[in-house]
């Protein structure tokens, strides 16, 4: 296999085609709805820089209670530099970024250009899941049997199910904005409670100890029921004010 073609598949090389795709996504889908896009654009560029932030304080938590839980010492500085990145991190650090910079400066269609973070987010994570399967990180169970003995180590393909939800709910959010275009600013909300409860799920067969964890659960499994449980006291807040009315 050519060094090119490794790259290509690796985390860094499939991570930069998601990006891409994204990219791709948010502009061709800018310019057909006519949204606020020379201010949008922008924003989403921006908004990587909080997005890798997040992603690595994420990460530095999550490999911080992997050694707590191995009784070693933690030094913020080793923490700093040994610790990988946490999508769940990168995901609502930049969600939140472009949320905040569209209610401070896009004019026009606000709900559109927000919803349509919601499709670039699996788009990306799509990709950089299979860059996951070929870098033999976030790895699963070991799974014997004969179907399995295709995948490295004969563990379940965690990865590759998550990337094919991800390109799953991207299509679903895809024909939810073109189709219901008046709740286009609920999209978010939809991809939140989806993956949430995916990720929860999911994460009972992945098998890599360092991702972190309290308790029974991993890192990622109170990140999602924490996602749930802001998802669910909103609605009962929007409930509670709708009968006010």
């Amino acid at each position: 296999m050519s060094t090119a073609f490794s790259y290509i598949l690796s985390y860094g090389g499939m991570a930069t085609v998601g990006l891409l795709a994204a990219a791709g996504c948010a502009v061709a889908l800018g310019v057909h709805e006519k949204l606020d896009w020379p201010v949008l654009f922008p924003i989403y560029s921006l908004s990587l820089l909080p997005l890798y932030l997040g992603a690595k304080l994420f990460g530095v938590i999550s490999y911080g209670s992997y050694r707590l839980s191995m009784g070693l010492p933690l030094s913020l500085p080793e923490l700093v530099a040994d610790s990988g990145i946490v999508f769940y991190g990168g995901m609502l650090f930049f969600l939140l970024s472009v949320n905040l910079s569209i209610r401070r400066f896009v004019l026009y269609k606000r709900a559109s250009g927000w919803g349509l973070a919601a499709l670039i987010v699996p788009l990306f994570h799509g990709f950089a899941r299979i860059g996951c399967y070929f870098g033999r990180c976030c790895y699963g169970i070991v799974a014997e049997g004969a179907f399995f003995a295709r995948f490295f180590e004969h563990r379940l393909p965690v990865q590759l199910m998550e990337s094919g939800f991800n390109f799953l709910l991207f299509t679903a959010l895809l024909l939810l904005f073109y189709y219901r275009k008046r709740s286009r600013g609920k999209l978010v909300r939809v991809y939140l409670w989806a993956y949430a409860s995916f990720r929860f799920l999911i994460e009972f067969f992945r098998d890599d100890a360092m991702r972190g964890g309290f308790g029974p659960l991993s890192f990622s499994q109170w990140v999602s029921l924490f996602v749930l449980t802001g998802l669910i006291v909103r609605t009962c807040i929007l409930r509670h004010r709708r009968k006010a009315v």
